[in-house]
Protein backbone atom coordinates (compact mmCIF):
# COMPACT_ATOMS: atom_id res chain seq x y z
CA UNK A 1 0.00 0.00 0.00
CA UNK A 2 1.34 3.72 -1.17
CA UNK A 3 2.10 6.26 1.94
CA UNK A 4 -0.05 8.95 2.25
CA UNK A 5 1.10 12.06 1.35
CA UNK A 6 1.99 14.41 3.93
CA UNK A 7 1.65 18.08 3.19
CA UNK A 8 -1.85 19.17 0.77
CA UNK A 9 -3.41 22.32 0.50
CA UNK A 10 -6.73 23.78 -0.59
CA UNK A 11 -9.17 21.84 -1.66
CA UNK A 12 -7.00 18.76 -1.56
CA UNK A 13 -6.34 19.50 2.19
CA UNK A 14 -10.11 19.40 3.12
CA UNK A 15 -10.43 16.00 1.26
CA UNK A 16 -7.25 14.70 2.80
CA UNK A 17 -8.54 15.16 6.28
CA UNK A 18 -11.83 13.07 5.59
CA UNK A 19 -9.74 10.26 4.88
CA UNK A 20 -7.63 10.41 7.61
CA UNK A 21 -6.99 7.31 9.25
CA UNK A 22 -4.76 5.22 11.56
CA UNK A 23 -3.54 1.73 10.80
CA UNK A 24 -3.26 -0.13 7.13
CA UNK A 25 -6.36 1.22 5.06
CA UNK A 26 -7.02 0.04 1.49
CA UNK A 27 -5.91 2.59 -1.10
CA UNK A 28 -9.01 3.56 -3.62
CA UNK A 29 -6.82 5.99 -5.51
CA UNK A 30 -6.87 9.86 -5.22
CA UNK A 31 -8.62 12.85 -6.55
CA UNK A 32 -8.70 14.98 -9.32
CA UNK A 33 -9.03 18.54 -9.20
CA UNK A 34 -9.30 20.59 -11.92
CA UNK A 35 -8.21 17.03 -14.30
CA UNK A 36 -4.87 16.97 -12.34
CA UNK A 37 -4.10 14.33 -9.95
CA UNK A 38 -3.49 15.27 -5.98
CA UNK A 39 -1.63 12.22 -4.80
CA UNK A 40 -1.64 14.15 -1.33
CA UNK A 41 -6.08 13.94 -1.35
CA UNK A 42 -5.96 9.75 -1.10
CA UNK A 43 -9.20 7.94 -1.18
CA UNK A 44 -8.73 5.52 1.39
CA UNK A 45 -10.92 2.50 3.54
CA UNK A 46 -9.78 1.56 6.80
CA UNK A 47 -9.17 -2.04 7.52
CA UNK A 48 -10.40 -1.62 10.68
CA UNK A 49 -13.51 -0.57 9.10
CA UNK A 50 -14.09 -3.01 6.33
CA UNK A 51 -16.12 -5.60 8.44
CA UNK A 52 -18.81 -2.55 8.72
CA UNK A 53 -20.29 -3.67 4.95
CA UNK A 54 -20.41 -1.49 2.01
CA UNK A 55 -21.67 -1.17 -1.27
CA UNK A 56 -19.81 -0.73 -5.14
CA UNK A 57 -22.36 0.85 -7.14
CA UNK A 58 -22.00 1.57 -11.11
CA UNK A 59 -23.27 1.10 -14.54
CA UNK A 60 -21.98 -0.95 -16.63
CA UNK A 61 -18.24 -0.82 -18.25
CA UNK A 62 -17.51 2.25 -15.39
CA UNK A 63 -15.30 0.04 -13.38
CA UNK A 64 -16.67 -1.66 -11.09
CA UNK A 65 -14.92 -4.74 -11.67
CA UNK A 66 -11.45 -2.44 -11.54
CA UNK A 67 -12.61 -1.70 -8.18
CA UNK A 68 -13.17 -5.15 -7.03
CA UNK A 69 -9.76 -6.76 -8.48
CA UNK A 70 -8.07 -3.31 -6.96
CA UNK A 71 -10.11 -4.14 -3.09
CA UNK A 72 -9.51 -8.24 -3.64
CA UNK A 73 -5.61 -7.74 -3.94
CA UNK A 74 -5.21 -5.07 -0.90
CA UNK A 75 -7.18 -7.43 1.40
CA UNK A 76 -4.91 -10.33 0.41
CA UNK A 77 -1.70 -8.70 0.76
CA UNK A 78 -2.72 -7.53 4.02
CA UNK A 79 -3.46 -11.54 4.61
CA UNK A 80 -7.40 -10.81 4.61
CA UNK A 81 -8.98 -13.58 2.62
CA UNK A 82 -11.51 -12.71 0.42
CA UNK A 83 -14.71 -14.61 -1.51
CA UNK A 84 -16.15 -13.20 -4.75
CA UNK A 85 -18.54 -14.16 -7.13
CA UNK A 86 -17.35 -14.37 -10.22
CA UNK A 87 -20.22 -13.46 -12.67
CA UNK A 88 -18.31 -12.80 -15.69
CA UNK A 89 -15.50 -14.64 -15.20
CA UNK A 90 -13.26 -11.51 -15.85
CA UNK A 91 -12.14 -11.74 -12.00
CA UNK A 92 -9.46 -14.51 -12.79
CA UNK A 93 -7.12 -12.23 -13.80
CA UNK A 94 -6.16 -11.98 -9.97
CA UNK A 95 -4.21 -15.23 -10.46
CA UNK A 96 -2.29 -13.94 -12.79
CA UNK A 97 0.61 -11.03 -12.61
CA UNK A 98 -0.47 -8.11 -14.48
CA UNK A 99 0.91 -6.23 -17.05
CA UNK A 100 2.96 -2.79 -17.36
CA UNK A 101 2.05 -0.42 -19.67
CA UNK A 102 2.53 3.21 -20.33
CA UNK A 103 -1.21 3.71 -18.53
CA UNK A 104 0.11 1.74 -15.59
CA UNK A 105 3.31 3.78 -15.05
CA UNK A 106 1.89 7.38 -15.55
CA UNK A 107 -0.25 6.54 -13.17
CA UNK A 108 1.69 5.01 -10.20
CA UNK A 109 3.69 8.11 -11.06
CA UNK A 110 0.87 10.41 -10.36
CA UNK A 111 0.01 8.50 -7.37
CA UNK A 112 3.32 7.84 -5.92
CA UNK A 113 2.81 4.44 -6.09
CA UNK A 114 5.34 1.85 -6.50
CA UNK A 115 3.61 -0.46 -8.17
CA UNK A 116 5.13 -4.05 -8.95
CA UNK A 117 2.79 -6.00 -10.98
CA UNK A 118 2.04 -9.39 -8.88
CA UNK A 119 -0.44 -12.99 -8.72
CA UNK A 120 -2.54 -13.50 -5.89
CA UNK A 121 -3.74 -16.67 -3.99
CA UNK A 122 -6.70 -17.54 -5.79
CA UNK A 123 -8.92 -20.69 -5.72
CA UNK A 124 -11.79 -21.47 -7.75
CA UNK A 125 -15.29 -22.98 -6.62
CA UNK A 126 -18.02 -24.15 -8.83
CA UNK A 127 -21.48 -24.93 -7.68
CA UNK A 128 -22.08 -28.49 -8.37
CA UNK A 129 -20.38 -31.18 -10.50
CA UNK A 130 -20.56 -29.13 -14.26
CA UNK A 131 -18.41 -26.41 -13.22
CA UNK A 132 -14.28 -25.43 -13.70
CA UNK A 133 -13.60 -24.99 -10.63
CA UNK A 134 -13.65 -27.41 -7.00
CA UNK A 135 -16.72 -28.59 -6.98
CA UNK A 136 -19.04 -27.31 -3.98
CA UNK A 137 -22.28 -28.77 -2.17
CA UNK A 138 -24.59 -28.10 0.31
CA UNK A 139 -27.18 -30.02 2.04
CA UNK A 140 -31.20 -29.57 1.83
CA UNK A 141 -31.23 -29.85 5.81
CA UNK A 142 -28.56 -26.89 5.95
CA UNK A 143 -29.79 -24.37 3.68
CA UNK A 144 -33.32 -24.78 5.59
CA UNK A 145 -36.74 -23.90 4.61
CA UNK A 146 -36.95 -20.07 4.83
CA UNK A 147 -33.65 -20.37 2.07
CA UNK A 148 -34.49 -23.24 -0.27
CA UNK A 149 -38.16 -21.34 -0.57
CA UNK A 150 -36.22 -18.73 -2.15
CA UNK A 151 -34.81 -20.75 -4.54
CA UNK A 152 -38.24 -22.79 -5.11
CA UNK A 153 -39.53 -19.45 -5.94
CA UNK A 154 -42.66 -20.43 -3.34
CA UNK A 155 -44.79 -18.18 -1.78
CA UNK A 156 -45.40 -17.39 1.52
CA UNK A 157 -47.78 -20.11 2.54
CA UNK A 158 -46.47 -22.67 0.44
CA UNK A 159 -42.82 -21.51 2.57
CA UNK A 160 -44.70 -22.20 5.45
CA UNK A 161 -45.77 -25.61 4.61
CA UNK A 162 -41.72 -26.27 3.72
CA UNK A 163 -41.18 -24.90 7.14
CA UNK A 164 -43.66 -28.10 8.52
CA UNK A 165 -42.04 -30.51 6.27
CA UNK A 166 -38.38 -29.44 7.76
CA UNK A 167 -39.71 -29.33 11.26
CA UNK A 168 -41.46 -33.23 10.42
CA UNK A 169 -38.09 -34.30 9.49
CA UNK A 170 -35.74 -32.82 12.04
CA UNK A 171 -37.96 -34.24 14.24
CA UNK A 172 -37.44 -37.64 13.61
CA UNK A 173 -33.85 -36.94 13.00
CA UNK A 174 -34.05 -37.63 9.26
CA UNK A 175 -31.53 -35.56 7.06
CA UNK A 176 -31.97 -34.22 4.43
CA UNK A 177 -29.04 -34.56 2.12
CA UNK A 178 -30.63 -33.85 -1.39
CA UNK A 179 -33.60 -33.26 -3.50
CA UNK A 180 -34.42 -37.17 -3.57
CA UNK A 181 -34.63 -36.91 0.12
CA UNK A 182 -36.87 -33.91 0.63
CA UNK A 183 -39.20 -35.90 -2.22
CA UNK A 184 -39.68 -38.67 -0.33
CA UNK A 185 -40.42 -36.77 2.48
CA UNK A 186 -42.96 -34.83 1.05
CA UNK A 187 -44.49 -37.72 -0.87
CA UNK A 188 -44.83 -39.74 2.46
CA UNK A 189 -46.50 -36.92 4.18
CA UNK A 190 -48.88 -36.85 1.72
CA UNK A 191 -49.86 -40.15 1.95
CA UNK A 192 -52.62 -41.58 4.35
CA UNK A 193 -49.93 -42.84 6.83
CA UNK A 194 -48.26 -39.21 6.77
CA UNK A 195 -51.40 -37.36 7.21
CA UNK A 196 -51.59 -39.51 10.69
CA UNK A 197 -47.93 -38.40 11.52
CA UNK A 198 -49.08 -34.70 11.42
CA UNK A 199 -52.05 -34.82 13.47
CA UNK A 200 -52.17 -31.76 15.74
CA UNK A 201 -49.84 -29.91 13.67
CA UNK A 202 -51.23 -29.29 10.43
CA UNK A 203 -51.10 -30.54 7.47
CA UNK A 204 -49.29 -30.79 4.18
CA UNK A 205 -52.31 -30.08 1.00
CA UNK A 206 -52.21 -32.35 -1.93
CA UNK A 207 -51.79 -29.05 -4.22
CA UNK A 208 -49.24 -27.14 -1.94
CA UNK A 209 -47.27 -30.07 -2.13
CA UNK A 210 -47.78 -30.72 -5.74
CA UNK A 211 -46.67 -27.07 -6.12
CA UNK A 212 -43.24 -28.01 -4.48
CA UNK A 213 -42.88 -30.82 -6.26
CA UNK A 214 -42.79 -29.33 -9.34
CA UNK A 215 -40.59 -26.15 -8.05
CA UNK A 216 -37.81 -29.34 -6.88
CA UNK A 217 -37.97 -30.72 -10.56
CA UNK A 218 -37.60 -27.49 -11.79
CA UNK A 219 -34.55 -26.66 -9.56
CA UNK A 220 -32.76 -30.47 -10.78
CA UNK A 221 -33.38 -29.85 -14.07
CA UNK A 222 -31.25 -26.29 -13.31
CA UNK A 223 -28.64 -28.05 -11.80
CA UNK A 224 -29.61 -27.97 -8.10
CA UNK A 225 -29.43 -32.22 -8.14
CA UNK A 226 -25.61 -31.76 -8.58
CA UNK A 227 -25.04 -29.38 -5.82
CA UNK A 228 -27.51 -30.43 -3.14
CA UNK A 229 -25.80 -33.39 -1.33
CA UNK A 230 -22.32 -34.27 0.52
CA UNK A 231 -19.60 -33.78 1.26
CA UNK A 232 -20.94 -30.13 2.20
CA UNK A 233 -18.59 -27.35 2.19
CA UNK A 234 -16.34 -26.47 5.01
CA UNK A 235 -16.77 -22.43 5.22
CA UNK A 236 -13.14 -22.73 7.36
CA UNK A 237 -11.72 -23.51 3.53
CA UNK A 238 -12.39 -20.07 2.54
CA UNK A 239 -10.84 -18.31 5.82
CA UNK A 240 -6.87 -19.61 5.03
CA UNK A 241 -3.87 -17.71 4.34
CA UNK A 242 -0.84 -18.51 1.84
CA UNK A 243 2.47 -17.24 2.19
CA UNK A 244 1.20 -14.69 4.50
CA UNK A 245 -1.87 -13.62 1.95
CA UNK A 246 -5.32 -13.94 2.17
CA UNK A 247 -6.62 -16.42 -0.42
CA UNK A 248 -8.84 -14.88 -3.02
CA UNK A 249 -12.16 -17.85 -3.34
CA UNK A 250 -13.62 -17.14 -7.03
CA UNK A 251 -16.90 -18.79 -6.95
CA UNK A 252 -17.94 -19.62 -10.78
CA UNK A 253 -20.95 -17.84 -11.60
CA UNK A 254 -20.46 -17.84 -15.65
CA UNK A 255 -24.06 -19.46 -16.16
CA UNK A 256 -25.66 -17.27 -14.01
CA UNK A 257 -28.71 -16.17 -15.93
CA UNK A 258 -29.80 -19.94 -15.91
CA UNK A 259 -30.10 -20.11 -12.38
CA UNK A 260 -29.85 -17.35 -10.31
CA UNK A 261 -32.25 -18.05 -7.18
CA UNK A 262 -29.82 -20.81 -6.85
CA UNK A 263 -26.89 -18.94 -7.17
CA UNK A 264 -27.83 -15.89 -5.24
CA UNK A 265 -29.30 -17.69 -2.70
CA UNK A 266 -26.02 -19.79 -2.05
CA UNK A 267 -24.23 -16.61 -1.46
CA UNK A 268 -26.59 -15.75 1.36
CA UNK A 269 -26.63 -19.76 2.56
CA UNK A 270 -22.58 -19.21 2.73
CA UNK A 271 -23.07 -15.98 5.01
CA UNK A 272 -25.34 -17.47 7.46
CA UNK A 273 -23.10 -20.56 7.65
CA UNK A 274 -20.43 -18.14 8.80
CA UNK A 275 -22.44 -16.75 11.45
CA UNK A 276 -23.18 -20.27 12.41
CA UNK A 277 -19.57 -21.47 12.63
CA UNK A 278 -17.73 -18.31 13.74
CA UNK A 279 -16.82 -16.89 17.43
CA UNK A 280 -17.14 -13.58 18.17
CA UNK A 281 -14.58 -11.20 17.69
CA UNK A 282 -15.45 -7.64 18.43
CA UNK A 283 -13.51 -4.70 16.61
CA UNK A 284 -10.82 -6.23 14.98
CA UNK A 285 -7.54 -4.19 13.16
CA UNK A 286 -8.93 -6.13 10.56
CA UNK A 287 -11.80 -8.13 9.31
CA UNK A 288 -10.81 -12.06 9.10
CA UNK A 289 -13.20 -11.96 5.80
CA UNK A 290 -14.51 -10.11 3.35
CA UNK A 291 -17.63 -11.20 1.46
CA UNK A 292 -18.63 -9.92 -2.34
CA UNK A 293 -22.36 -10.35 -3.67
CA UNK A 294 -22.07 -9.46 -7.15
CA UNK A 295 -25.33 -8.66 -8.85
CA UNK A 296 -26.79 -8.28 -5.58
CA UNK A 297 -30.25 -6.93 -7.24
CA UNK A 298 -30.73 -11.00 -7.90
CA UNK A 299 -30.74 -11.71 -4.40
CA UNK A 300 -33.86 -9.67 -3.77
CA UNK A 301 -35.47 -9.89 -6.60
CA UNK A 302 -38.76 -12.09 -5.57
CA UNK A 303 -37.94 -12.36 -2.32
CA UNK A 304 -40.42 -13.22 0.77
CA UNK A 305 -40.86 -11.13 3.84
CA UNK A 306 -38.96 -13.98 5.77
CA UNK A 307 -35.77 -14.11 3.75
CA UNK A 308 -35.16 -10.54 3.24
CA UNK A 309 -35.42 -10.68 7.55
CA UNK A 310 -33.05 -12.64 7.15
CA UNK A 311 -30.53 -11.16 5.04
CA UNK A 312 -31.24 -7.81 6.94
CA UNK A 313 -30.48 -10.04 10.67
CA UNK A 314 -27.48 -11.44 8.89
CA UNK A 315 -25.49 -8.32 7.64
CA UNK A 316 -26.21 -6.90 10.86
CA UNK A 317 -24.93 -9.61 13.59
CA UNK A 318 -22.24 -10.75 11.41
CA UNK A 319 -20.27 -7.70 11.51
CA UNK A 320 -19.84 -9.07 15.22
CA UNK A 321 -17.88 -12.44 14.01
CA UNK A 322 -14.70 -10.11 11.85
CA UNK A 323 -16.77 -10.70 8.74
CA UNK A 324 -17.36 -7.64 5.83
CA UNK A 325 -19.97 -7.84 3.19
CA UNK A 326 -20.18 -5.38 0.10
CA UNK A 327 -23.32 -5.43 -2.41
CA UNK A 328 -22.18 -4.67 -5.88
CA UNK A 329 -24.70 -4.03 -8.26
CA UNK A 330 -25.33 -1.04 -11.27
CA UNK A 331 -27.69 1.16 -8.87
CA UNK A 332 -27.83 1.34 -5.43
CA UNK A 333 -32.19 1.11 -5.99
CA UNK A 334 -31.23 -2.18 -7.09
CA UNK A 335 -31.55 -4.12 -3.92
CA UNK A 336 -35.18 -3.00 -4.19
CA UNK A 337 -37.59 -3.73 -1.28
CA UNK A 338 -34.48 -3.37 0.85
CA UNK A 339 -33.15 0.12 0.44
CA UNK A 340 -34.61 1.79 3.54
CA UNK A 341 -33.19 -0.67 5.57
CA UNK A 342 -30.13 -2.57 4.07
CA UNK A 343 -28.26 0.48 3.02
CA UNK A 344 -28.55 1.99 6.11
CA UNK A 345 -26.21 -0.75 6.91
CA UNK A 346 -23.56 -0.43 4.37
CA UNK A 347 -21.61 2.78 5.27
CA UNK A 348 -18.59 2.64 2.88
CA UNK A 349 -20.31 3.15 -0.57
CA UNK A 350 -18.04 3.56 -3.64
CA UNK A 351 -20.27 4.69 -6.64
CA UNK A 352 -18.23 4.36 -9.79
CA UNK A 353 -20.04 6.30 -12.68
CA UNK A 354 -24.00 6.07 -13.14
CA UNK A 355 -26.51 6.48 -15.44
CA UNK A 356 -29.87 7.84 -14.39
CA UNK A 357 -32.81 7.44 -16.60
CA UNK A 358 -35.31 6.40 -14.55
CA UNK A 359 -36.95 8.21 -11.51
CA UNK A 360 -36.27 5.01 -9.14
CA UNK A 361 -32.61 5.45 -10.23
CA UNK A 362 -32.67 9.67 -9.58
CA UNK A 363 -34.22 8.88 -6.08
CA UNK A 364 -31.68 6.55 -4.60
Amino acid sequence: MRPVAEQASGPAAEIARGYVSDGPAVELGAVVIDGKTEASAAVRLPLATLNRHGLVAGATGTGKTKTLQLISEQLSAAGVPVVLADVKGDLSGLSAPGEANDRTAKRSAELGDDWAPAAGPVQFLSLGTSGTGIPVRATITSFGPVLLSKVLGLNETQESTLGLIFHWADQRGLALLDTKDLRSVITHLTSDEGKEDLKGIGGVSAATAGVILRALSNLEAQGGEEFFGEPELDVHDLMRQQDGKGVITLLELDNLQSKPALFSTFLMWLLAELFEELPEEGDLDQPKLVFFFDEAHLLFSDASKAFLERIEQTVKLIRSKGVGVFFCTQLPHHVGQLTTTLLGRLPARIRTHERINTPEAAAA
